[in-house]
């Protein structure tokens, strides 16, 4: 399942009609990080284009009334290891987390940085 397909943008929900959660955030980012890993470029870009148009739109809220910024984007991508299981061992830990600062320097680059 890609971003866009756990949430939906145009009515600001998750896929299954009720309004996003933590959760379903947090996921999303998990999802980014294991494209750079395993998908093809074009999807770990398409994922990345799609958490910044979350961050960038300030409508969009969570279920609990919560924001979708960058302090909910901070903790999902600081803990992603605890929820991506990484291969490979010691090698497969090391892709994992060049990843997740990948995503992270590159939302940060486009969204926040002047």
């Amino acid at each position: 399942m890609t971003c866009s397909a756990a949430m939906n943008t145009d009515n600001r929900t998750a896929s299954n009609g009720a309004p996003a959660t933590r959760s379903d955030f947090a996921a999303c980012v998990d999802r980014c990080v294991h494209a750079l890993i395993d998908g093809p470029q074009s999807a770990a870009l398409d994922e990345q284009a799609q958490l910044r148009h979350w961050l960038g739109d300030e409508a969009i809220t969570l279920a609990d009334g919560s924001p979708i910024d960058y302090a909910l984007f901070d903790d999902a991508i600081l803990s992603v290891q605890e929820r991506v299981a990484p291969t490979a061992g010691v090698q497969g830990l090391s892709q994992l987390l060049r990843a997740s600062r990948q995503v992270a320097e590159t939302i940060y680059a486009r969204n926040r940085l002047p």
